[in-house]
């Protein structure tokens, strides 16, 4: 059984999932892949809707010899459904890491969810001030156009008073 250093070295992510795989958990635990897949088959005709969401059967090919082989992926509660059989001091070693790296994952997992509707927040109240201030501004455009016409007819009323010392001191 090998130490595991990262969490992304036997867990992953599937959409927003955090999952492992029997190929993953038969390294982790130094055993066979075909019988912890023949476990995990005995599990899913134990398990209503044949395992699933806990178990996904995803075969490959194998790159050496071109066969196809029997693959599951697996959630955090189908991952503790199999390994509860796996016994001794190692054994325990391993199912407490890869408890903390399914629990690092899914940390992150939320950290990136909370992370990403902070960010959304923070855009929606932008969003909502500036909104706020183009009502403001298209309320006093409105109010300027009123208003600009009263202007405009002041200073044509107030035009000839100035226009006549001009007048009178250019004619001087």
């Amino acid at each position: 059984m090998n130490g595991l250093d990262h969490a992304s070295e036997v867990v992953m992510l599937s959409g927003k999932h955090v999952m492992t795989d029997s190929r993953k958990v038969a390294e982790a635990f130094g055993k066979r892949h075909a019988h912890v897949t023949r476990k995990i088959r005995g599990l899913m005709k134990k398990l209503p809707e044949g395992g699933a969401p806990i178990f996904g059967h995803t075969p490959y090919i194998d790159s050496h010899n071109g066969e196809t082989y029997d693959l599951y992926q697996m959630n955090k509660d189908g991952f503790m459904l199999l390994v509860m059989g796996f016994t001794g001091d190692e054994a325990l070693k391993v199912k407490l890491e890869f408890i903390a790296a399914f629990n690092e994952m899914a940390e992150f997992v939320r950290a990136q969810v909370d992370g990403a509707l902070q960010r959304w927040e923070v855009a929606y109240v932008e969003y909502r001030a500036d909104l706020e201030h183009a009502s403001r501004c298209g309320k006093d455009l409105s109010n300027w156009r009123g208003r600009r016409l009263v202007h405009l007819a002041r200073l044509e009323q107030l035009d000839p008073q100035i226009k006549l010392p001009l007048i009178a001191s250019e004619a001087a």
